[in-house]
Order: structure tokens, then sequence, then C-alpha cells
């Protein structure tokens, strides 16, 4: 079965959310194994939120890690649902602790092999990871141990209709990207900001119990950023996850290889050769959009 481990900077855009709830469905189809989940900014909400999906899929013993740097990505903008969600959840349960993000990864990798990197957010985790010495864990570095254990990696990031576009997560933090992007071991298989903006999903959420956190991210972004309660988002990060788990995907096909860095200002550089690619949609938004509804509740 094909092994998940999902970094995600879950609270400023729900479509996080979204990718969650249908990386849950998927693992209950038998289609792949969530490993533990990760979080990429210091907004501790966040990572509360991650939890409580997780426990409302029934699959509160995955992992959860947390980045522990201070103020990385902290504030209103980032929590536009996730306090809602930590609130309700608390009512109930006790405060979690999480261990730091990067040995959650080096956990996971450890002891297991053909793994797939799933990041829809930052590439702050990623970079640490990489970065990391031999310790308790491995006595591999985060190069040897990604080598060994990482078959590729997933990356909602840059964008290859419009090179000129900044991107939200490379911008957010591109010494990480340029980072990533040069240094991975494996091939990084990106998902631009193309392929999801037109992709609208989260309708079935609107017809689930309000307890359900994932119905109450789409529900609280929506009255927080577009003033109404509705239950619609872009569908960047569950292509990003629907692609990771269904590599075969008639929807998606994956571009000639190519070299992917990025820019002093966040933009995407592309260079034929090398071991990375981008995905193409084969299909219409409006047949991936089918497709993402059904795995989105």
């Amino acid at each position: 079965m094909l092994k998940i481990l999902l970094d995600t900077d879950l609270g400023a855009d729900c479509d996080d959310a979204g990718a969650l709830a249908l990386l849950h469905r998927l693992a209950d189809e038998k289609l792949c194994e969530i490993l533990a989940v990760t979080h990429c900014t210091s907004e501790k909400s966040g990572a509360v939120a991650v939890k409580a999906i997780n426990d409302w899929y029934n699959r509160g013993d995955i992992s959860v890690g947390q980045y522990d740097v201070k103020a990385f990505m902290e504030g209103e903008r980032y929590t536009r649902y996730t306090c809602e969600i930590m609130d309700k959840y608390l009512e109930n349960h006790s405060v979690p602790k999480f261990e730091n993000a990067v040995r959650v990864m080096r956990k996971a990798l450890a002891s297991n092999n053909d793994v797939v990197i799933v990041v829809i957010g930052m590439l702050n985790n990623i970079a640490e990871l990489l970065k990391s010495e031999a310790d308790d864990i491995s006595p591999l570095n985060g190069v040897e141990l990604v080598k060994k254990s990482v078959s590729s990696m997933y990356v909602m990031g840059g964008n290859f209709e419009d090179l000129s576009y900044e991107e939200y997560n490379i911008v957010q933090d591109i010494e990480s990207a340029q980072c990533v992007s040069k240094n991975f071991p494996v091939p990084i298989v990106y998902s631009g900001f193309e392929l999801g903006t037109n992709v609208l999903t989260g309708d079935n959420l609107e017809h689930q119990v309000e307890e359900n956190p994932v119905r109450m991210a789409y529900s609280e972004w929506n009255k927080v950023v577009c003033g109404k309660e509705a239950f619609r988002r872009s569908s960047w990060d569950p292509i990003t996850v629907y692609c990771a788990v269904i590599q075969d995907t008639p929807l998606f096909k994956k571009s000639a290889p190519k070299n992917i860095t990025f820019d002093d200002e966040g933009k995407t550089l592309v260079t034929d050769g090398g071991k990375d690619c981008y995905l193409i949609a084969k299909k219409s938004n409006e047949e991936v959009q089918e497709v993402l509804n059904q795995l989105i509740y």
C-alpha cells in the first residue's frame, strides 16, 4: 500500500482541510496509508485542527508534527478557521502535545521505504529535514534518509503557465523553496497554481453535520474572506494530494523531465532535463471537480 507523509500549512486557506479529508477518504478505500501529518507554521491552532480532523476520520493515532520555530506565519491571517476547530475540539479533549515536525518525519522515514511526501504549504519543514543530522532515530542525515526511504515528493507550488507569477507557497519562504528544489535527492512532482484555481470543490460539506471540522473550515473561511457562509473553494491542495495517491489518474499527466527551481522573487524557473516534472491537466475543470467533490466530505 502507498505510504503518505503529508506536510501542510492548514489555517490560512481551507483547501488544506479539504485535501486532508480527501486523503482520509482515499485511505478508507485502502489506496494509501497515512504515516504522519506535519504542520509547517508555528501557529499551534493549525496543528490542533489537523489532530481534530484526523480524530474525526477515526485516525487519531496518526502522528502530528509541529514546526516549533516561533512566529513563523502566526496570527489572524493564519487562523481563519483553526481557532474555531480547536475550541470545539478542546471541549472534549485535552490540549495535544506535538513533537517537532522534523523528528516526526525522520521517525516515519526511518521505519518505512517507498514513502511519498506530499507538501501543500511552504517548504520549511522539508528544508529542515534535509539539513537534519544523524540522531537517535537514524544514523543517516536528512538527505541520506530521504534517498533511502522516499520514492517521490509532490509539491503544491509554482506556476507553470505563467512563469512570472509569484506563487504563495513559494513566496512565503523562498529560501526554503530554493534549498529543497536544488537539493532534494529524489524526483519532485510539482502541482502548479494554474491547475486548481478554477476547480471549485467542497459542495458536499454543506450537507454534513456542523461538528465536522472540515465543514467548519470551509464555512468559517468563507465567512471571514467572502463575508458569507459557503462551501466551495479552489482546489490546489486536493489536486496535489489526489495525484500523489492516484498516480496513474486520467485527469492529469506529467511533463517531460525538467530542472525546476525558483528565483529570489519566488518566480518559477524551468529548463529541460533533470529529475523533476510538473502536472498538466488532461480533463476539463468540471471533470476534475466532479471526481474531487466525491472525496471531500
